[in-house]
């Protein structure tokens, strides 16, 4: 028996059909502008049907007495009204984290929603269009991107996020800011982390060369044994590891302080009479002894406080000694150099903690950074390893080589350095010694400057990769964590779809005062313009309904 052969199913409904508003607009501008003597007769040469371009003219056509009407409702209006739409979208509903109906309320105050519709229901199709379209430009521009860029080593600044039910994974290059990895998995482990990585990265002319993170086993593990690359501990990390245990019994004594001076000044206080009446002996004994407690109570408080301080600039000055090049002059120090000036802060802490008497918990905490401080004198050792085979492969001269350790490299390092200092006094001063520097190294006359135009941008490029491989934070991991959380808060949670939305916002559309964005800075050329591409593609803009009348009370 032969097998049933059923005839292809065709429906005989005619595809859906509606005119854009760029063409209505541009129908109903070029019939102002021509001399045809009827609508029919427009409508018959261009092929609209009679009916349909009389319903325009009669609710789309410009207020000649409105002028603000007439703009929105010419070609020009239309793109303008295009670029609003587009940009409270990007920026306030994905970029800033509010939702849909809040840009529907700031169209209705902008008086925009008589020319396109301000319901969450007419918008929410729209931003989905976007976020796709977000996705759909890093997938068409990064591969080739990636396929164009020169080969760099990078850092990369590792953490989890938590603001979902599966831990977030952010992988971001510092220098830069690009974002490499921004997903969701199942979980954390070395291995998970390792994939994320490589699928991050797959494409890219990149070699990972060093793991900045906390001291989760998983991310060591990962950088060790999965990558076989350096792990850095994050500073902050540490020191809080190490203050924490320190600042509570360092606390009590000022607490206690704080409560016997204030009880001693209320006593003294109500001893203390007018001094033309007679005080009996025994009060005025009393008040000679509330003053002497007063005093030692005053004095007790401003030693604990001195102590405290003492501990807190101790812990401060391990981070301020931090780096390969010195904080005040820029002269490079060596690993030992380091070592030496990080061991002097822990020593000077030890002594506090035994002076003060904080107990076992504070010793072993003092104790244990020794180890950790270590490590860090081992990431110094690695910089300068890599920093001297990147500056030897340019077969500079004895004296250029020793201008770009002591100028060009410390230049360029404090230039990257300077925004993070505490104080604007101290990032000021930073920035005017990096600039000094710079400028001191391609001085006239000077050796590098008998180099060609092509071995001087060599040399900068070199430098400033060298650089950029030190990084004692993973801050800014951090802080991209806060704007997830920030996006969990404002949407109650973050989608897949929309996460990677905002992975492209962060790479391909967020510009550093200098204009440029982080995939311009991580693969070394431009890209198309991201809101341009958008604005290309986002689809017609919802017309608002017409206004019902409300009957009235």
């Amino acid at each position: 028996m032969l097998a049933n052969q059923p005839t292809a199913f065709k429906s005989s409904c005619q595809a859906p059909f509606r005119w854009t508003r760029a063409e209505i607009v541009e129908a109903i501008e070029n019939f102002g502008d021509s001399d045809h003597p009827s609508q029919r007769a427009y409508a018959e040469q261009f092929g609209i049907p009679h009916a349909t371009f009389n319903y325009w003219m009669r609710h789309h056509g410009p207020d000649d007495a409105d002028p603000v009407d007439s703009f929105f409702r010419s070609r020009a209006g239309e793109t303008v009204l295009r670029c609003i739409v587009l940009a409270a979208l990007t920026t306030f509903q994905l970029q800033g984290a509010c939702g849909i109906r809040l840009i529907g309320t700031f169209l209705d105050r902008a008086g925009l929603d008589r020319f396109v519709a301000s319901s969450r229901g007419a918008l929410q199709p729209l931003a989905a269009a976007i976020e796709a379209n977000l996705v759909a430009f890093r997938d068409a521009e990064q591969p080739a991107l990636a396929e164009q860029m020169e080969f760099k080593t990078v850092t990369l600044a590792v953490d989890e996020h938590f603001h979902a039910l599966k831990p977030c994974l952010v992988a971001m290059e510092p220098v830069s800011g690009f974002l490499v990895v921004e997903c969701y998995r199942d979980n954390r482990t070395a291995d998970t982390w390792t994939t994320a990585i490589n699928e991050g990265t797959v494409g890219m002319h990149i070699e990972v060369v060093l793991l900045t993170s906390d001291l989760a086993k998983a991310l060591v593990c990962c950088a060790e044994k999965n990558l076989d690359v350096l792990h850095s501990p994050d500073l902050f990390h540490g020191q809080h590891e190490l203050l924490q245990p320190l600042l509570l019994p360092l606390s009590r004594p000022i607490q206690q302080a704080e409560k016997d001076l204030e009880k001693a000044q209320k006593f003294s206080s109500a001893l203390d009479g007018p001094l033309d009446e007679p005080v009996a002996e025994a009060e005025l004994l009393a008040l000679i002894e509330a003053v002497r407690a007063e005093q030692d109570a005053t004095a007790r408080l401003e030693h604990a406080q001195e102590v405290k301080d003492e501990a807190v600039q101790q812990v401060r000055g391990l981070g301020d000694d931090y780096h390969p090049f010195d904080r005040q002059t820029g002269k490079p120090l060596t690993a030992e150099e380091v070592s030496k000036r990080l061991a002097g802060h822990v020593d000077q802490l030890a002594e506090v903690v035994t002076e003060a008497g904080l107990g076992a918990r504070a010793e072993q905490a003092v104790n244990k950074s020794r180890t950790w401080v270590a490590t860090l004198t081992g990431v110094v050792a690695w910089f300068w390893a890599q920093a001297v085979a990147r500056v030897e492969d340019l077969d500079l001269s004895e004296e250029q080589e020793r201008i770009v350790y002591e100028k060009l490299l410390p230049g360029h390092y404090w230039a990257m350095a300077a925004g993070r200092a505490r104080a604007s006094e101290e990032r000021n001063r930073l920035k005017e010694m990096a600039e000094r520097l710079t400028k001191e190294a391609w001085q006239e006359g000077g050796a590098l400057a008998a180099l060609s135009a092509e071995e001087r941008k060599t040399v900068e490029a070199v430098a400033r990769a060298s650089a950029g491989l030190f990084q004692r934070s993973s801050s800014c991991v951090e802080g991209r964590n806060g704007r997830l959380s920030l996006q969990h808060h404002g949407h109650s949670r973050v989608r897949e779809g929309r996460l990677r939305a905002l992975t492209v916002i962060h790479n391909y559309l967020v510009k550093r005062p200098d204009g440029t964005t982080a995939a311009q800075r991580f693969f070394g050329q431009a890209h198309k313009d991201l809101f341009s591409w958008l604005l290309e593609r986002m689809p017609d803009l919802p017309r608002p309904a017409k206004k019902r009348r409300t009957a009235a009370a």
